[in-house]
């Protein structure tokens, strides 16, 4: 490694985080409690549940957990995608999240891209720049923490 790879990369960090700043990337999804046991998402308007049920051992389970969760007059909660995960841990990660209290540790239930059940979290990195990557669980136990819509 040269001397110039350390000093590259803290510029190359400088630069990133600036143009996210710029265009005030860092700010989507910022997060409001509705009461409830509810926060809201401000720009798209989903609706996460705050606490999270814990220790569901299958994607059955998982499923009808969400599916008959009853917050805030409202029955049409799911399991999140892995996307609308991935966006929910970036707002924690940034701490954006105002007033919004969720305990985000542990493996998730959450469909993936082919529509199943599946248990694992994001980590979030920030070594010269984020990096996201996807853990799925090595285990089929996770907890839930449904959305909607």
């Amino acid at each position: 490694m040269t001397k110039r790879t350390p000093l590259c990369c803290f510029l190359a960090c400088l630069v990133i985080g600036g143009a996210a700043a710029a265009s005030g990337q860092e700010d989507a999804g910022l997060l409001q409690t509705q009461g409830n046991q509810i926060c809201q998402e401000v720009r798209s308007g989903k609706m996460w549940q705050v606490e999270k049920k814990r220790g569901v051992a299958t994607a059955q389970e998982a499923e009808l957990h969400a599916a008959g969760l009853q917050l805030g007059g409202y029955d049409d909660w799911r399991l999140p995608t892995r996307a609308e995960m991935f966006e929910l841990a970036k707002i924690f990660f940034w701490h954006k999240n105002n007033d919004c209290d969720m305990n985000m540790r542990g493996d998730f239930w959450i469909v993936d891209d082919k529509r199943q059940p599946t248990p694992g979290h994001w980590e979030i990195d920030f070594a010269c720049g984020p990096v996201y990557r996807y853990i799925e669980a090595g285990h089929s136990r996770g907890n839930v923490r449904a959305i909607r819509p």
